[in-house]
This record gives structure tokens, sequence and C-alpha cells, in this order.
């Protein structure tokens, strides 16, 4: 009998598509671009393209969780080659749940040791000590709470899967646009725009 993580996990994974709206896709920084290139394969987290539809860079990195300063300048969207199988992913809910852990404690606030190390980063990288780990740039060495409107799949550890191109970029002003180049964001039924 099937566990219960594993029937979401399949249930999240089912209308995944090579093209579309629900177009896997990885987002990467400048530094990530020319790893991902050299390599031809990614790695980390993934989401479909259509959280991403009209949002500038700054707000990709906010709804995607991802460290502050990460994604200021640039970012790129990569298309998958193909789709994960349910051997190389594991479903993490939301963004809004850094590492997958929840950092709410219930009681209409976050924990003591999410808001210490959020702290901690920020005084790190106000004094001039922000992490230069993956980035060209300093960045604030932590991943905050993201939207709880934008689904993530984390790629295993040792899995790596391959990149069939850069299906675009956004930039602090120019939002990653569809194909058919409208930045219309993406507001899912009976919902407003992705916001965190």
């Amino acid at each position: 009998m099937a566990k219960f993580e594993d029937l979401i996990k399949q249930s999240s994974m089912a209308h995944w598509s090579l093209t579309g709206r629900s177009q896997l896709v990885k987002v990467v920084s400048a530094s990530g671009y020319d790893y991902s290139l050299a390599a031809g394969a990614v790695g980390g987290y993934v989401t479909e393209q259509r959280f991403l539809w009209g949002l500038t860079s700054p707000e990709i990195e906010a709804v995607l969780g991802l460290r502050q300063h990460e994604l200021s300048h640039i970012a790129y969207v990569f298309a998958l080659a193909r789709l994960p199988t349910a051997d190389e992913v594991d479903f993490h809910l939301s963004a809004a749940l850094p590492g997958g852990t929840s950092a709410f404690d219930g009681k209409g606030g976050v924990t003591p040791t999410y808001a210490a190390g959020k702290a901690k980063a920020e005084k790190a990288f106000a004094a001039g000590k922000g992490s230069m780990d993956r980035t060209y740039w300093p960045v604030v060495d932590f991943y905050p709470i993201g939207s709880n409107m934008v689904p993530q799949w984390r790629i295993r550890d040792g899995v790596r899967l391959p990149i069939q191109g850069l299906l675009g970029i956004a930039s602090p002003h120019q939002p990653f646009a569809r194909d058919n180049g409208s930045t219309k964001p993406y507001t899912p039924h009976n919902r407003g725009p992705i916001r965190v």
C-alpha cells in the first residue's frame, strides 16, 4: 500500500510538462547560469514556469524563498530536458517551507530558531560579511519563507537533471515573460497574483 506522502507527491507530479504553463524550470543566478551551462544539468529546487510569469528577478527571489540579493541583478530560467522520476525528487509542498520544513510557530509567528537565524544572517550582511557561496556578489546567507502559492520539488542529492535550454531571463526592470511575450502575472483560479 502506498504511503500518504507518496500519493501526494504522485498527485503533484501528474500535470508536469516539458512545455507550456506546467513546464518544470530551474531558476538560477548569474553564477548558477555559468555552472548550469558548463554542467548541462541542474540540482536543487524546481517549480513550474507559470508561477514566475510577470515577476521581476527580486520578486522571483522573494516568492521562491531564495537568499536575499541572490537574484537582485538577474534571474535565468532554464527548462528541464526531461521530467524527473518519483525517485529523483521530493515534494516540498510550497516555497513557504524553507528546506521543506515549516518555520511557523502555530501562533501566527515564526519559530525562535528561524527568527534568530534570519537576524544573525542579516546582521552579518549589514556588517559587510555577506556570503559569497555560489554567488558573484554578497548575499544574506539565509533562506527565508517564500510564497505558499508556489509549489516546489527538491531534486535529491546526487541527482542532476539535464537542461534543454534557457527559457528566459528576468531583471529588476524586466519581468519573466510567457512565450508570446506577455508579462501578465499568473493568477491561480479564484486567487490573486502570486505573492509572498
